[in-house]
């Protein structure tokens, strides 16, 4: 939601400047925070992955 208000501020704010300009950094600001989104998603995934080996090694030396 942060992320949304922030594009939408920031190209609202520089569409008075330069209506492109405006248009360029918003669309910019959305493609990192989708990025970072990715990222943060896939680390998240990666780290119940390990979890679960973590888990079924102890399972098996028991």
């Amino acid at each position: 939601m942060l992320g949304l208000a922030g594009v939408l501020l920031l190209g609202g704010g520089l569409g008075l400047l330069a209506p492109w300009l405006g248009i360029a950094s918003a669309g910019l600001v959305l493609l990192t925070v989708a990025v970072c989104g990715a990222v943060a998603a896939q680390g998240a995934a990666a780290r119940e992955r390990l979890a679960k080996a973590v888990e079924a090694a102890k399972g098996g030396e028991g």
